[in-house]
C-alpha cells in the first residue's frame, strides 16, 4: 500500500482483515483480534469521518483524540504484525517489539479510559493547540472495547 494515495480506511481495512494465523499464541491472537475491532471502531467514530478518506500521509483535517487514538493503536497492532504471531524463537528485536506493542495497548487502554484526568487531551492539546475544548467523546462502545484490551 501506497501511503502517499491509499486513504486511512485502506489502511484501517488492511490492518483489520488481515488473517490469524492458525498456530498464533493465545496472547498474540488476543491483542490483534481485540486491537482489530477498536481499530475498526475508532475509524467509523463520527470524529474521524473528516480524516478516513484522506491519503494516510495526508495532515488529517481534524487532529482531535479520536484521531490520535487511531492512529496509536494502528502503529501498535502494526507492531503487532512484526513479530512472529507464535511467540517462539523470538529474536531480541522481536521481544523488544512484543513487550512495546504490549505496553502500548495497555497505554491506549489507559488513555481512552482516563476521563478524570483527561491525559488524552492535555497530549492532544499539546501537539494541535487548535483542539483546545475540542473534545469529542468515544462512546460507550469504544470505552467497553479499551476496557477489556488486555484482560486474560
Amino acid at each position: 500500500m501506497d501511503p502517499y494515495t491509499s486513504t486511512r480506511e485502506q489502511f484501517t481495512n488492511s490492518l483489520i482483515s488481515a488473517p490469524i494465523p492458525d498456530n498464533a499464541a493465545p496472547s498474540w491472537k488476543k491483542y490483534v483480534e481485540r486491537l482489530q475491532v477498536l481499530l475498526d471502531k475508532l475509524a467509523h467514530h463520527p470524529a474521524m469521518a473528516p480524516n478516513l478518506q484522506q491519503p494516510f500521509m495526508t495532515p488529517a483535517n481534524s487532529k482531535n483524540k479520536v484521531y490520535f487514538e487511531w492512529d496509536f493503536v494502528g502503529r501498535t497492532l502494526g507492531f503487532m504484525h512484526n513479530v512472529n504471531p507464535t511467540l517462539q524463537n523470538l529474536s531480541e528485536k522481536e521481544k523488544e517489539t512484543w513487550e512495546d506493542a504490549v505496553g502500548r495497548a495497555t497505554f491506549a487502554k489507559m488513555l481512552i479510559l482516563d476521563t478524570k484526568h483527561g491525559a488524552l487531551n492535555t497530549m492532544t492539546e499539546a501537539a494541535y493547540p487548535d483542539q483546545s475544548g475540542q473534545h469529542p467523546e468515544f462512546g460507550e462502545e469504544i470505552l467497553e472495547l479499551a476496557r477489556h484490551l488486555d484482560d486474560d
